[in-house]
């Protein structure tokens, strides 16, 4: 298969599918005692072609490593002049997601293997389900299902380039690693996600948390975890002259509930210049409870250039470099390195993008295939 000529075609097809999809405004709902609903969301499709080192594959995903395709309900009511209640319900529900994704399927000895359709949600699922409390002096207290303090931490970001480069994330970590020395249809148990992972803090769980106001662009925030765990974190953003910066770090604590991880720590920062120069990178580990085992780590660097080429919106360019060690096992190693594109289309809430993503992974004694992911597709909020 001619990976540029698919490439060109899927943005073709991206294109033709984000100019025909209809957009609805999100909408604003008011009742008797004065609260106020709105509802939004986004529907996110895309073309992946995936190749495992011995097979090509196209499919249609939902670009899922960025939420993929949800519905969102934000409620908000005044307390009084200090004080604030709202409440978020979000639900998910997307169609073969790119993170199960696999060559390996029927014809493989995975015979479980999830294969490249049929992936999706057949149900709503919760991402988010949460009360806040805001004061104006003291801060925000929240309960329910949602970020926990330490999630984002190695996410900073103001590159705009979610869609095609996620922030050190594999973009094809359900695809099965082929053993190069293996017969063609012999797929390890092992996955790309296995290998890699961004180690992004304590993710969406139930949780209490609490957040401090902000102080001249600096803000504390902490929660508890439900069964057990807990963490904390520090966020920035700011101006500087020209310059735009945000910067993120914290622990995540999940010893009580994890029988595998005592600590993960991570910080992030990224930079933005006025003319559209970025910048960003993370770095993070994982202390593992086994006295045989060696911290995790994971850093990423990302450059990016935000243009402005047409009325439509702006244009984003990104390039990135990752590197994972001792993640699933001791001595094992792997490499993440994306290009990408990010067409804006401000006046329909309409993104679209296109990324190549080659991931590769080393382990004692054993010789894995690369896997190579190129992506094209579109995003629409409401």
């Amino acid at each position: 298969m001619n990976i540029k000529t698919t490439l060109k075609t899927s943005v073709a097809v991206a294109a033709l599918f984000a100019v025909a999809v209809p957009v609805a405004e999100a909408g604003n709902v008011t009742n008797s005692n004065k609260n106020t609903l709105t509802v939004s969301g986004q529907v996110s499709k895309a073309m992946l072609v995936l190749d495992d080192g011995v097979t090509t594959r196209t499919s249609v995903v939902d670009q899922s490593n960025s939420s993929g395709t949800n519905l969102r309900f934000v409620g908000t009511g005044k307390i009084n002049e200090s004080m604030s209640v709202a409440f978020n319900i979000e639900q998910n529900m997307s169609g073969n997601k790119i993170g199960n994704i696999s060559n390996a399927d029927t014809n493989s000895n995975l015979a479980s293997a999830n294969g490249d359709t049929g992936t999706g949600d057949t149900t709503f699922a919760e991402r988010v389900q949460e009360i806040s409390f805001n004061h104006k002096q003291f801060g925000k207290l929240t309960i329910g299902q949602g970020p926990t303090a330490s999630d984002g931490t190695s996410e900073a970001n103001l590159s705009g380039m979610a869609m095609a480069i996620y922030g050190g994330s594999p973009l094809a970590s359900g695809q099965h690693l082929h053993v190069s020395t293996a017969n063609n249809s012999t797929y390890s148990t092992l996955k790309v996600g296995d290998f890699m992972s961004n180690l992004d803090g304590g993710g969406r769980n139930d949780r209490l948390r609490y957040d401090t106001p902000s102080f001249a662009g600096f803000s504390l925030k902490t929660s508890s975890i439900s069964g057990g765990g807990s963490d904390f974190a520090a966020t920035y953003a700011g101006k500087f002259g020209g310059i735009k910066v945000q910067a993120a770090g914290g622990m995540y604590n999940p010893s009580s509930i994890s029988a595998t991880i005592d600590k993960t720590w991570s910080v992030s920062g990224a930079a933005l210049h006025d003319s559209g120069i970025n910048i960003r990178g993370h770095y993070a580990v994982e202390d593992f409870k086994a006295t045989t085992r060696k911290n995790g780590k994971t850093w990423n660097v990302q450059l990016g250039y935000i243009a402005k080429l047409t009325a439509m919106g702006s244009t984003n360019f990104g390039v990135g470099y990752s590197k994972f060690e001792d993640h699933n096992a001791v001595n094992d190693s792997a490499t993440l390195w994306a290009v990408g594109v990010v067409q804006n289309i401000s006046e329909s809430g309409t993104e679209l993008f296109a990324s190549y993503t080659g991931h590769s992974f080393e382990r004692t004694n054993t010789n894995f295939d690369d896997v190579a992911a190129v992506i094209a597709g579109a995003r629409v909020k409401f």
